[in-house]
């Protein structure tokens, strides 16, 4: 598999933005939209599947690629998927909850303890009610998940070893239900905004801290702006790579198999990066200055969540067939 470089992920990030006069020969074009840089595995896997749609496609079937929030933010373009005004995307399952509130599921906090449980519930009969909450929102999706890996938390002001160290803490949340209701909950002070916001937020103190993946830090560069890292895996992100059903509709059966099984694959070929690419993370941000500390016991803060009820206002929101495929692999939350 082709090695993920900096230099190699620029090069394909000019070729995504080729001037219109190139597109002329190309009978079909759609527009993908990622909030990502284009550093990140997964622009270089997208623009890898759209350059194979276009040459299986023999040029018919072009799809560019926008990264870095070109077209807007994540709630925006989640809007223009539904409508049509782009045809693809990439958003995280947090964020699809706005719109498809059973995706939360996927993200429920301290559910997931490996990946083993996270590929039986993400590949199986719970990601079957999910994906198809999601078309009756509006939207189609391609079948396998992208995995971004489990979040971890990074503050200015001290590591996080307990429950009681996240009291009042200021947390960044993304516009997700399941995040600014968690931090609620366990005592921080959750601000939800857009990620595009929140590398200003954390330089000028509106926000202490945040939780994301790993590689999303080391990507964005949040290590410039955070100096603890608390590797407590609060909750599992996966990414949709959704699609405008009407657009998927009007396209002939051998494009839309073709676009599929690329997207698949792209999907795939990111889980596989993760594997390297996350330690890798790790090693860079502890060079860059970052302190490390990893939570021992992760079973307090899940406790906090059962006190307080968190667990089960969760169950209600979901229902019971989603809350049941999900403890099948989880095991009991509450």
């Amino acid at each position: 598999m082709p090695a993920l470089t900096r230099r190699r992920a620029t090069a394909l990030a000019g070729a995504s933005i080729l001037l219109p006069r190139f597109a002329h020969a190309a009978e079909i074009n759609w527009k993908f939209t990622s909030a990502q840089p284009a550093t990140h595995p997964s622009t270089q896997r997208y623009m890898e599947a759209a350059q194979r749609v276009k040459d299986k496609s023999n040029g018919k079937f072009e799809i560019t690629v926008f990264h870095s929030g070109q077209l807007g933010t994540d709630i925006d373009t989640y809007t223009q998927i539904r409508i049509g005004a782009i045809q693809m995307m990439v958003l995280s399952n947090v964020i699809t909850a706005t719109a498809a509130p059973l995706t939360s599921a996927l993200s429920m906090p301290f559910a997931f303890d490996t990946y083993e449980q996270v590929w039986a519930a993400a590949d199986g009969k719970l990601q079957d009610l999910l994906r198809e909450d999601l078309r009756k929102a509006g939207y189609l999706t391609t079948n396998k998940i992208l995995d971004d890996g489990f979040h971890q938390l990074t503050s200015n002001k001290a590591p996080i070893h307990t429950v009681a160290d996240l009291q009042g803490l200021k947390l960044r949340a993304p516009p997700s239900p399941i995040q600014v209701s968690l931090w609620k909950a366990i005592g921080a002070a959750p601000a939800s905004m857009n990620f595009a916001e929140l590398f200003t937020a954390l330089q000028t103190g509106v926000v202490d801290g945040q939780e994301s993946a790993v590689v999303l830090t080391k990507t964005t560069r949040l290590y410039e702006v955070q100096k603890y890292m608390s590797m407590i895996s609060v909750l599992w992100d996966g990414w949709y790579t959704l699609i405008n059903p009407r657009a998927f509709g009007k396209l002939p059966k051998d494009m839309q198999d073709l676009v599929m099984a690329e997207f698949d694959q792209a999907g795939l070929d990111v889980r596989k990066d993760m594997s390297t690419l996350i330690p890798e993370a790790l090693a860079f941000l502890t060079e860059k200055g970052m302190v490390m500390n990893k939570v021992e016991d992760r079973s307090a803060f899940k406790k906090k969540l059962q006190d307080v009820g968190f667990y089960a206002e969760w169950r209600d929101k979901l229902g019971p067939d989603v809350w049941k495929a999900l403890q099948d692999v989880s095991g009991p939350l509450v």
